[in-house]
């Protein structure tokens, strides 16, 4: 309250004395409760402080909660557990196959016969029997392709969890800096009410003293209203983007937040950096390995042309020897299947199977011409953005200091409340745009860095821990 007065030229005693005994006679009618609430700085409506225990929440911090908490995280590692899977179940046809039946039989009676005058049991009362069976593909060229498309596909769906992983950090990185703007804007909210209450005060105190309107006074009160409703606007805002970022960490942010630092400019050339991104961009590599997988996997029809050798191997046992006298039996077989015709199914197969490798080349063809498109734009919104932000750095240094000079010239009595509340306005909206174009240039470095495939660093993002590691480490 006693900011009017010290912003009261030397000398000027009669006015200065005016303003000191208006401001106690204000204090004591609002303390008992005479006067509105809007007259006072709004400290209620301010968040309660951050208890000194709380570290604050960086960036790495949240993305490495996030991969921890986030469903999709999980989802992206299933996806390569199913695949690993499907893996095995392929490299499964080149390995034995191994059977045993084993039967028990109970009959009402046994049955013998006399050879050679000795008795023999042709059937038991209690009849025990078992048979084991080994088949090995000795020559199955069809197998072969069918197993190397599924090592592509794993290749391909590690990368693919990757994407998701990274399109994840993504999501909470521009949820952070949503945050980070919406507090911004809270701040400049609350300055705004602390300019308006005093400016309420000055107005009231000289419209006591006779020395102003009471329209000034109105508009001060409008201003101040105006102010406790942008105030109230960007703490929910506030709490929105909170709320957002909470979802996607999987726990309640309630801890102020580090503002990450900005990334350096890429000063190569955009040749350059569509060559760094289709060799970093872990979807390019996804659409190429599932392409090479249907072109693999269509190789297929045409190799049932060819003949199937299989070795089978089978052993018996049984308690009934019969007339043979033998308990143990065992044989080895050699099977050949050649499947002459079909009907022309396998050709039919083979042809869809051509087109879906043609279609899956097309894609990867038009996301390797995308990527060059992101960057440019990219690059472009990055810096229309970084010189809006310098623009606004601009406007607010000149909207502040031309609210401080009619701060002052209000104080004087040579400029008007209307005068105040709209330098305040002006203010404010400088504040608020610059908080909009900082956020709108860390979603453009974000969509740079993105369009890459550089961020975040792969140090950050979780690994698949169900085996397999890296696709480098594969069998082909």
């Amino acid at each position: 309250m006693g900011g009017a007065a010290k912003l009261l030229p030397r000398g000027n005693g009669r006015l200065e004395h005016l303003v000191r005994r208006g401001a106690a006679a204000f204090t004591l009618l609002a303390l008992l409760g005479c006067l509105p609430v809007a007259a006072f700085p709004v400290e209620s409506a301010m968040p309660p402080p951050t208890p000194p225990t709380a570290s604050p929440l960086t960036l790495v911090e949240a993305l490495t909660l996030a991969a921890r908490n986030n469903e999709l995280s999980g989802i992206a590692t299933a996806r390569v557990e199913r695949a690993r899977a499907l893996r095995r179940q392929a490299y499964s046809t080149l390995l034995p196959d191994l059977f045993f039946d084993g039967t028990y039989t109970r009959r009402s009676r046994e049955v013998t016969r006399t050879v050679d005058e000795e008795e023999i049991v042709v059937q038991a009362i209690d009849a025990f029997s078992g048979v084991a069976t080994v088949e090995a593909d000795i020559l199955d060229v069809r197998a072969f392709p069918v197993a190397r498309s599924a090592t592509r596909s794993l290749e391909a769906q590690q990368n693919a969890s990757s994407e998701m992983r990274r399109g994840l950090a993504f999501d909470v990185a521009a949820s952070f800096f949503a945050v980070l703007s919406a507090e911004r804007l809270r701040d400049a909210a609350s300055r705004r009410i602390e300019v308006a209450a005093a400016t309420v005060s000055d107005a009231r105190i000289r419209l006591e003293a006779g020395l102003a309107s009471s329209n000034d006074l109105t508009r001060a009160d409008l201003e101040l209203a105006t102010a406790q409703l942008a105030l109230t606007q960007a703490q929910n805002a506030v709490v929105s983007s909170r709320l957002s970022l909470g979802y996607l960490v999987g726990v309640e942010i309630d801890r102020p937040l580090v503002e990450p630092p900005a990334e350096p400019a890429e000063g190569a050339s955009s040749e350059e950096l569509q060559r760094i991104a289709q060799e970093g961009r872990a979807d390019l590599r996804e659409l190429t390995l599932r392409a090479e997988s249907l072109r693999l996997l269509s190789l297929e029809p045409s190799l049932r042309a060819i003949p199937a050798v299989t070795l089978r191997g089978t052993y018996r046992g049984t308690n009934e020897a019969g007339l043979s006298g033998r308990e143990r039996d065992w044989n080895v077989a050699a099977l050949l299947t050649w499947e002459i015709f079909d009907g022309g199914t396998r050709y039919a197969e083979a042809a869809a199977r051509r087109a879906e490798h043609r279609e899956a080349q097309l894609n990867a063809e038009a996301l390797r011409r995308r990527i060059g498109l992101e960057i440019r734009t990219a690059r472009t919104d990055f810096e229309t953005a970084r010189a809006a932000v310098e623009q606004a750095e601009v406007r607010v240094r000149v909207a502040e200091q031309n609210a401080r000079e009619v701060r002052i010239r209000y104080s004087e009595g040579l400029a008007t409340a209307l005068e105040q509340a709209d330098a305040a306005v002006s203010a404010f909206e400088a504040a608020a745009d610059l908080a909009r174009q900082r956020f709108a240039l860390g979603i453009a470095q974000l969509s740079l860095s993105r369009a890459l495939g550089r961020w975040p660093a792969a140090s950050t993002l979780p690994t698949d821990s169900a085996g397999g590691g890296s696709p480098e480490r594969l069998a082909p």
